[in-house]
């Protein structure tokens, strides 16, 4: 892989004109996950850009794996239309390759530029740092939670049907105003491209942040349906409201059982705190929370199908208003 110093190209598919443009690799940012690292580049541009280069592990598979390719090539192909429709995700903005006019794109293909978001906090930050929550009220997290379950009802609404997956709060990120709410690993995402002809799934999920059964969907067939992600969001708002009150607990923490078992098994503790170990504290502040809140909270975490995303922007709103 490369590494600061080296060279590569960018380019915009389908160009109307010569649109390669060479970039110099400089600082590193820190690893993407599992599948590469991601580094600043020069010069600079605006918006600010970086570049994720992807591992051996994943260069060998894009190499051998056409179908994996177009998953990252479809993105930076649509990117403006992406740009336009679901603005608050990064999407892939330039292909990196090894060479200008490479002859295979597949055997040239390193990774790709996307926006580097400036001044964000991540979503675990905004939850768990003291810091980061300096002029956070109730009101800001409503907003921001109804921000998030929105985006997250416009992924699943979008013609292709986009499932966001590892929707661990890393992944997720906060402007500094709280007034925006940006998604990133967009290349990570499920989704269904070229009218359902190319069905592209998942790679992996964070521990924690995993609904009941996905784990072994994942194994099964790589695919996951938009209620994995309307789960997941209902552990982040649930997480969000508790920190309101200095308690940014997991919504399945009890005892020394892994987070991921009680989901499997659909142990909320809440919903039957006498059955758990809850601290007192803890259970106090849960139980201040909106009636309406509570109940979405028991039917998301123990019965077969989660409230949609959509239906979160409304729970939200009403729970905002009587603050």
């Amino acid at each position: 892989m490369l590494g600061p110093g080296d060279c590569a190209w960018g380019a915009r598919l389908l160009p109307k004109s010569d649109d390669y443009f060479q970039y110099t690799l400089s600082d590193a940012m820190g690893s993407a996950g599992g599948s590469g690292a991601v580094f600043q580049v020069l010069p600079r541009t605006s918006p600010p850009l970086v570049a994720k280069l992807y591992n051996d592990t994943i260069l060998k598979r894009i190499r051998t794996d056409r179908k994996f390719a177009q998953r990252i090539i479809a993105l930076a192909l649509h990117r403006d239309e992406l740009a336009r429709s679901l603005p608050f995700a990064t999407w892939p903005r330039r292909l990196i390759f090894t060479q200008k006019n490479p002859a295979d794109a597949q055997q040239a293909l390193l990774g790709f530029t996307m926006e580097r978001l400036v001044g964000t906090t991540s979503l675990f930050d905004f939850m768990t740092q003291a810091n980061a929550r300096l002029k956070v009220k109730p009101d800001t997290t409503a907003f921001v939670a109804i921000t998030l379950a929105d985006q997250v009802a416009r992924l699943h609404r979008h013609p292709w049907t986009f499932v966001f997956g590892d929707m661990s709060p890393n992944n997720i990120h906060i402007t500094a105003d709280h007034a925006h709410v940006r998604f990133i690993d967009t290349d990570s995402f499920q989704f269904d491209y070229n009218n359902g002809k190319y069905a592209f799934a998942l790679s992996g999920l964070t521990a924690g942040y995993k609904s009941p059964g996905a784990q072994a969907a994942l194994q099964s067939n790589g695919r996951l349906t938009p209620h994995h992600d309307d789960f997941v969001l209902a552990i982040l708002i649930f997480t969000m409201v508790m920190a309101d009150h200095g308690m940014p607990i997991h919504p399945f923490q009890s005892g020394d059982t892994p987070e991921d078992t009680r989901i499997e098994q659909r142990q909320f503790p809440f919903a039957n705190p006498q059955a758990f170990q809850i601290p007192p504290p803890v259970r106090a502040a849960y139980q201040t929370l909106p009636q309406p809140l509570q109940d979405a909270f028991v039917r998301t975490f123990t019965e077969p199908v989660p409230i949609p995303a959509a239906d979160w922007v409304t729970i939200l709103s009403n729970y905002r208003r009587c603050l």
